[in-house]
């Protein structure tokens, strides 16, 4: 568990540290201590630079299809084609010229020359009026962008790719099998690359598609094959599961060891699972789920979901540790998650029961999150355990209270209740930054 620890901390600070206490203990002199933290420069964490780039690169992509949509009915037909032609030929040529002295701009410019591909499909479809189904020109674009992505390997037109993929399956709204094998092949591909390249943008993006593409085939097969009118209410059960994998995914060897990946996948997989168990607990959820246990639609599919997360949560787990005991202290948390899953899809549980269930759960799940956290001296689990354990009492003092006290009232009250939770989280945080300290961990401001 130290060992976790120490890869989670800033290599930096710890080194910086560490040193002040050889030079006070007089193991080394203040010289040789610079020498030693020069030979780790820090990592340049300014992200100001790509992130106006990025927008620069976004605003000046959407300007100049703006201007030809503005004025495309007075161009000729010989113009409209070379304002697609040069200026994707001009991003990219420019891309490879500052790309020695200036890499982040020549991202920028390969990204922007990407954007004037994906426009140049449909300005040349509607240049030469070319009737096609609409979503093949996302894929199109898929397929042009992608292999840029491999060939430079650069993460700006991988997120792009990883962005596209998505949207081309939301725009299908196809459950067929074909559409399915073509999404997966090309997924693996994006999520090939991203671990290649090793970037946590790409597989920030890449997970948020690869969880769009998974909710939009369930919610087609459920309305495509079983008519079921409710499947999109059912959405939250399927981010739910989602989430666990995520969690169990940041215990995989591989993503230890790259930086940042463990942080992304518990992120997101914290807040999935927050978000689902908040949502699980409206009274909605509850009639439609019991509507789609009585009616049987799909209700293989979602056991078959169950089992692929849970045998994927294993494989993830023993790749780590084997032993039974280790597993259970570290994992309780979502242990108890998979376990609320099988009685639910098991147990004919009815409307009010269910809603109880996943209204107390959710209460439940945080303070585990929080527990595990503290343990564990984890600070990214600990923040976002608290934030969703407080969230959720605000959320349900809405519930109840707005209807039966005067706003007054209510807001004082409200009021007090969120000095306070802000007050208790103030003085737990301390006595965990303090625990962890004394012990040697990592506090909450060093990690983030």
């Amino acid at each position: 568990m130290s060992k976790i620890r120490g890869e989670e901390m800033s290599r930096m600070s710890w080194l910086i540290k560490e040193t002040k206490k050889w030079v006070s203990g007089g193991i080394i002199t203040v010289d040789q201590a610079e020498q030693i933290t020069s030979l780790y420069p820090a990592e340049n964490k300014n992200r100001l630079i790509p992130v106006l780039l990025l927008l620069g690169a976004i605003l000046l992509g959407s300007g100049i299809i703006l201007f030809f949509a503005a004025n495309w009915q007075f161009i000729p037909a010989w113009g409209k084609i070379s304002l697609v032609v040069i200026p994707l030929v001009l991003f990219h040529l420019s891309a490879l010229l500052t790309y020695e002295n200036y890499p982040r701009l020549s991202q920028t410019l390969t990204l922007l020359g990407c954007i004037m591909f994906g426009s140049g499909i449909w300005l040349i479809a509607q240049i030469f009026h070319i009737n096609a189904h609409f979503p093949n020109g996302m894929l199109f674009w898929l397929l042009g962008v992608l292999p840029v992505a491999f060939i430079l390997k650069e993460e700006l037109p991988l997120g792009l790719s990883a962005l596209l993929l998505a949207f081309w399956v939301l725009a299908e709204q196809s459950s067929s099998l074909l559409i399915i094998f073509i999404a997966m092949m090309l997924f693996s591909g994006v999520f090939y690359l991203t671990y290649t390249l090793r970037s946590s943008f790409a597989l920030v993006v890449s997970l948020i598609s690869a969880t769009i593409f998974v909710n939009t085939e369930i919610y087609l097969i459920l309305t495509d094959n079983y008519r079921f009118d409710a499947a999109g209410s059912l959405i939250p059960f399927v981010l739910l599961l989602i989430g666990s994998s995520l969690v169990y995914m940041s215990k995989h060897p591989v993503n230890e060891y790259i930086k940042n990946f463990t942080f992304v996948y518990r992120f997101l997989g914290v807040a999935l699972t927050g978000a689902s168990l908040l949502i699980m607990s409206l009274e909605f959820f509850a009639a439609d789920f019991i509507k789609m246990r009585q009616s049987g639609a799909g209700y293989a599919l979602f056991w078959v979901l169950y089992i692929v997360v849970a045998f994927l949560g294993a494989y993830a787990i023993s790749k780590r540790s084997t032993d039974i005991k280790e597993v259970l202290k570290e994992n309780y948390t979502w242990l108890v998650v998979d376990a609320l899953i099988f009685i639910v899809l098991l147990v004919p549980f009815n409307e009010i029961t269910l809603m109880i269930i996943f209204n107390l759960f959710m209460f439940i799940w945080a303070l585990l999150v929080i527990i595990s956290a503290y343990q564990t001296q984890n600070s990214l689990y600990f923040i976002l355990g608290m934030i969703a354990f407080n969230f959720y009492v605000l959320v349900e003092y809405f519930n109840f209270f707005w209807q039966s006290l005067p706003k007054s009232m209510f807001f004082i009250a409200g009021g007090a209740v969120l000095v306070l939770i802000g007050a208790l989280m103030e003085r737990q945080r301390r006595k965990a930054v303090l625990a962890w300290q004394k012990e040697g961990g990592t506090s909450i401001e060093e990690e983030l």
